[in-house]
């Protein structure tokens, strides 16, 4: 049974929105619901990589037994958001294993999971990826905003000793001109675009002044899912996030809050929904470390999609052969879908 099919009693009035109507009350940004992927630049690891993990930890091994196809597929397949973690890596070569990794030798972030371990990556260099994106997005103008989630990599890597680079304001900033190096301000959604003139990015949100449907398509969005220690430091003494690339993860009370990471939607379904009715921006997940897929469970997929979370995250935007019938999609295959907390209430 496709996942589709067994979630059609629960989805059945929750239609794709054409890019060609507009409703009575034209929907944001903030009133859709759409799936995208975890770790989405992520190849399989070498066997021998592999079966060295397995040696040390069987469920490690097996929570890292994922794979994406290249970024461009996965957006053709309907995912509106994609997930990059970011190694800071300025001189370069940080990361590289020898003369041969060429990308890897190059200044600038890299993209990798276990930088030393579970390393492949279909865009070893961020201003690859991101080029990919944005050339996919020149030919794709009418789709929906795209949420690009970054992790911003600090953990040691069990596969070898050497500890991945500190992110510090210089490396915060670094990253916000890298990005800009490549995507024009035109096609990004910015913290002040949504602050506008009040007094701080949280009243803004509250307000109802995330850009309509309409203004966003075509564009993309930055959200830094990442502790409190780290993004204060990506704020600095900014009162939200004047200036920022990105929207960050932060609680509901803070002055710079927008976006929210809320990763497990059955012990917390009920806080996102209150936070997606409030106008915040959510990221949830269908599912994690293989486990919904190896055990063919839906439970966290079915309160996913209940909960209203903007973008549903999952590791299956394909059906992995060895797990058959496990696979996340929106009804019909849609991109988007009118979003049941929100916009569904007040479309005609």
């Amino acid at each position: 049974m496709s996942i589709s099919l067994a979630l059609a009693p629960l989805l059945f009035a929750a239609a794709a929105l054409p890019s060609s109507s507009v409703p009575a009350e034209a929907p944001k940004m903030n009133d859709i619901q759409a799936v995208g992927t975890h770790n989405s630049y992520k190849q399989a690891m070498r066997d021998d990589v592999h079966a060295r993990i397995r040696a040390k930890s069987e469920k490690l091994a097996q929570a890292l037994d994922y794979a994406h196809r290249p970024l461009a597929e996965q957006l053709d397949r309907g995912a509106r958001q994609l997930e990059i973690d970011v190694n800071y890596d300025p001189e370069g070569g940080y990361y590289a294993k020898g003369k041969s990794d060429a990308e890897l030798l190059k200044p600038g972030f890299k993209v990798l999971h276990m930088a030393f371990s579970d390393a492949a990556s279909s865009c070893e260099r961020l201003v690859t990826c991101l080029a990919v994106i944005r050339d996919w997005s020149d030919a794709h103008p009418d789709h929906a905003p795209i949420m690009l989630m970054f992790n911003a990599k600090e953990d040691a890597d069990p596969e070898h000793g050497k500890p991945a680079l500190r992110f510090d304001e210089k490396a915060f900033d670094a990253l916000d001109r890298e990005i800009l190096s490549v995507l024009p301000r035109g096609k990004l959604i910015l913290p002040d675009d949504v602050q506008g003139s009040y007094p701080t990015l949280r009243d803004a949100v509250l307000a109802g002044n995330w850009p309509s449907l309409a203004a966003a398509r075509g564009k993309i969005f930055f959200a830094l899912d990442e502790h409190e220690a780290k993004v204060a430091l990506y704020r600095g003494k900014r009162k939200s996030l004047e200036g920022r690339v990105f929207f960050v993860n932060t609680d509901e009370n803070s002055p710079a809050a927008a976006y929210l990471t809320i990763n497990d939607p059955v012990a917390e379904g009920e806080r996102i929904a209150r936070d997606v009715r409030a106008g915040f921006i959510v990221r949830t997940r269908a599912d994690a470390d293989t486990w919904e897929a190896r055990e063919g469970s839906l439970l966290r997929l079915r309160a996913a999609l209940a909960s209203g979370a903007q973008y549903i995250s999952t590791d299956y935007l394909w059906e992995d052969p060895r797990f058959p019938g496990y696979r996340v999609a929106l009804p019909g295959g849609a991109a988007e879908r009118c979003n049941p907390v929100r916009a569904c209430l007040k479309m005609p």
